[in-house]
């Protein structure tokens, strides 16, 4: 179960997370892209960590805070799909005071539909999308989240070496990005490895 509770803890180990690799994501990006995903994350999840004293039991509007928060610190498109995600998520979690395993799925489920969508990728493109498709697989056999996820982010990145990433700003660099994990999904393993 999540609840208001929860969520704080875990956003809090994120934003230790982005603070403890700011530098390294930054980094990763800079290879094929702006180099800004390190200040994206930190900031979307400071902006949080300001407006945290406004959630409630309604796991909706926590999810809208956290949205906003995304959107008010964040001109990035990675930071963009992040809001969006977080925001379609709000939506289908209106009223509820607690997230069940179903829902759990959900939140995932929503987050990358809103990618492929508003960021029109595919699975299979190397993107953090192919990291969500392999965690909502594990989840929604077992409810060993922890593991699950951090199996499932080390999984993806090992899948796609030696790939070229086929979306974005780094479809300029070709045949090098084999060389590279992808920013995103690089970034959602070193997030996840607190929990």
């Amino acid at each position: 179960m999540l609840n208001k509770e929860n969520l704080i803890t875990i956003l809090d180990k994120l934003f230790d997370q982005s603070k403890k690799y700011y530098d390294d994501f930054n980094s990763a990006d800079a290879k094929i892209g702006d180099g800004d995903l390190g200040i994206t994350i930190l900031h979307g999840l400071e902006e949080i960590q300001k407006n945290k004293v406004s959630f409630s039991n309604d796991m909706g509007e926590n999810f809208m805070i956290c949205s906003k928060a995304f959107v008010k610190r964040s001109g990035s498109s990675f930071g963009t799909l992040i809001a969006f995600s977080l925001m379609n998520i709000s939506n289908k979690m209106q009223g509820k005071t607690h997230c069940n395993h179903n829902d759990i799925i959900s939140f995932f489920e929503t987050a990358l539909k809103t990618i492929l969508e508003r960021g029109k990728t595919n699975l299979g493109d190397k993107t953090i999308a192919d990291t969500l498709d392999l965690i909502i697989k594990k989840i929604k056999k077992s409810t060993n989240y922890n593991d699950d996820i951090k199996s499932a982010c080390l999984e993806a990145l090992e899948n796609f070496k030696g790939k070229k990433i086929l979306i974005g700003r780094a479809r300029m660099f070709e045949e090098k990005t084999k060389e590279f994990h992808d920013p995103g999904m690089f970034a959602l393993s070193k997030l996840c490895e607190v929990f």
